[in-house]
């Protein structure tokens, strides 16, 4: 009894926090007990103590929550975009004169130019069939679409016209008189009697009002309405009808004065509150409850595991300001580095504690949701999508007590430090490229008309994807730039693809190589690990560990031998990739 209590407090949770005075003669092999124990990973512990990693096992259990939930919450928002993207298809189709189901394709290059104006009876088309289209809605589209004033009658068009105050231009002999002054006018749009018979005409209604359209100094011109719609779903608890309002914007944007006016249609959406009742075939009423019970289940985790992580942290610092007493008192010289200290603080818990937080926030966001009271589904994505990225990241480290995959954590650990630096180096390159294309090939190619699309050509060709395409479709209208564009490019594919990928590889493959070695003859120890390693105490007194498959002995031997033939030995080789969770 007396060994089993000695073995129960050199291996306890108090022994991390409290040692015998520095002037016993125990003092560094009690010092070398409480580190060898730290920097064991949960399976060994399990085998020292029987005492199962709860941290180990929440973790693993939280995966599964989280990812559930992101899946059920992925499902309700892809809806609800596709509901969204959908309208705005609805809205062109409606409302866009000779509309085709071409402009909505995505082919590269385009098959398609843009949908735009070059005639002035082409826009006053294009504006009283918006008109027009807008006064007929309820009566010709399928979906539920309703004006939005509170008896349902219509409300007029908004036309709003951005123009400069002056703009007198005389071609003929090149000359002008412009004021880069802006000046916005906004009026209702009403139908005009014409023949006795109240028709749409904007052109004969804006001479009635005094109104009126010069091209010349014309910058933009809009018009705006609204509809409101409620998106069904599939009438269960968890999926009620939502309402929605439409704002609608038609913009024909003439700011480059080329002849050409852009048309272009943008709906932002507003939730509102529903007033409807539904009657259900089942009464479910307990599937929303579940769902919200879920969603706390996942917070409730996520705080237990802010709570175990948060004490872990705080043990470690205890330990640390033990460590660097003890240092200080028996091997002053040299002193405990900064790298020293480092080694007690786990940065998987830092990567934990942020995924936890992320979760919880995200959780709450979600709830919101699902009970109407929220419906900015895009943070709530963000919150949850990146809080399961760096769950799923997390698997990693439990992979790590594996030897034979825990050499892809320490290759990116090693040679994170190298790889950062060439990053920036060849960075200096890239941007160069990107911006040097961006300035001559954005006129004349498509792929580097902005310098986000030229930067994203550039990481496409040097990742060898569609490489004669960027050539095939570079303009020959300027010889010069034709041929700037031949030498632009195969250098920057020569350079990337041929030198910079290859000695990318080869820092990493370096990195590689040398964690195989140390596989092999042993890796290098830190000074606190060659400290704790010359432990020799007789097996007895501690637990005894064995090394080999521990993670797969550890949950075999929970119905093994007893606790009394179990021991540790304090020279049993600790891996030092990995912390105890």
């Amino acid at each position: 009894m007396a060994r089993d209590s000695e073995r129960e407090h050199l291996l306890s949770g108090e022994s991390l926090r409290s040692f015998p005075d520095s002037t016993t003669a125990n003092a560094e092999d009690d010092m070398r007990r409480k580190l060898k124990y730290f920097f064991m990973n949960p399976c060994q512990k399990f085998l020292a103590k029987r005492r199962l990693p709860w941290k180990l096992l929440l973790q693993l259990v939280k995966v599964i929550l989280v990812t559930i939930q992101l899946i059920m919450f992925g499902m309700s928002r892809a809806s609800r975009i596709d509901f969204m993207e959908t309208g705005e298809l609805v809205f062109k189709h409606l409302y866009l004169k000779d509309w085709s189901p071409s402009y909505e394709t995505m082919p590269y290059p385009p098959s398609m130019g843009t949908y735009a104006v070059y005639t002035i009876p082409d826009f006053f088309d294009a504006v009283n069939f918006v008109l027009r289209r807008y006064n007929r809605t309820e009566e010709i589209a399928i979906g539920t679409y309703s004006f939005v004033l509170p008896n349902g009658t219509m409300e007029p068009v908004k036309m709003c016209k951005t123009f400069y105050e002056q703009g007198v231009i005389w071609a003929f002999n090149e000359s002008y008189i412009l004021s880069s002054t802006q000046q916005t006018d906004c009026f209702s749009m009403l139908p005009v009697e014409v023949n006795h018979s109240l028709v749409y005409d904007a052109e004969v209604y804006l001479g009635k009002i005094n109104k009126s359209i010069d091209f010349n100094k014309l910058i933009k011109l809009s018009l705006k309405f609204s509809l409101k719609t409620i998106h069904l779903k599939s009438l269960s608890r968890t999926n009620t009808p939502d309402c929605y309002q439409f704002n609608i914007e038609i913009l024909f944007d003439n700011s480059d004065h080329n002849g050409q006016m852009r048309v272009t249609l943008n709906s932002d959406e507003e939730i509102l509150s529903c007033n409807g009742k539904v009657s259900y075939a089942n009464d479910d009423q307990l599937s929303l409850v579940m769902v919200t019970l879920f969603d706390v289940l996942v917070m409730a985790a996520s705080i237990l595991s802010i709570v175990l992580c948060t004490r872990s942290i705080y043990n470690a610092v205890g330990l640390v300001k033990e460590t660097v007493k003890f240092f200080k008192a028996h091997h002053p010289v040299p002193p405990l580095s900064f790298s020293d200290k480092l080694e007690f603080i786990n940065m998987w818990y830092i990567l934990i504690l942020v995924n936890d937080l992320l979760t919880i926030i995200g959780s709450i966001f979600k709830i919101m949701i699902e009970n109407k009271a929220h419906d900015n589904y895009e943070a709530c994505g963000v919150l949850l999508g990146t809080a399961n990225l760096l769950v799923w990241f997390g698997v990693l480290r439990y992979l790590g007590f594996f030897k034979k995959y825990n050499i892809l954590l320490l290759t990116m650990k090693r040679s994170a430090p190298n790889v950062l630096r060439f990053l920036i180096c060849a960075g200096v390159f890239y941007f160069g490229f990107a911006i040097c294309g961006y300035v001559i090939l954005g006129p004349y190619h498509i792929k580097f008309r902005r310098l986000s699309t030229a930067s994203e050509c550039l990481f496409s060709l040097l990742n060898g994807d569609d490489i004669f395409t960027t050539f095939a479709t570079m303009s020959d209208a300027n010889t010069v730039m034709w041929w700037f564009s031949r030498l632009y490019l195969y250098f920057f594919t020569g350079l990337f693809i041929y030198v910079i990928l290859s000695v990318f590889i080869s820092v990493i493959m370096d990195t590689y190589e040398t964690i195989k070695r140390h596989y092999q003859d042993g890796t290098p120890k830190s000074r606190l690990h060659a400290f704790a390693d010359q432990c020799h105490d007789d097996p007895d007194s501690l637990f005894q560990l064995s090394e080999q498959n521990c993670c797969i002995t550890s949950w075999i031997s929970i119905f093994a031998p007893k606790r009394s033939e179990l021991s540790v030995q304090c020279d049993a080789p600790i891996d030092d990739s990995s912390n105890a969770i």
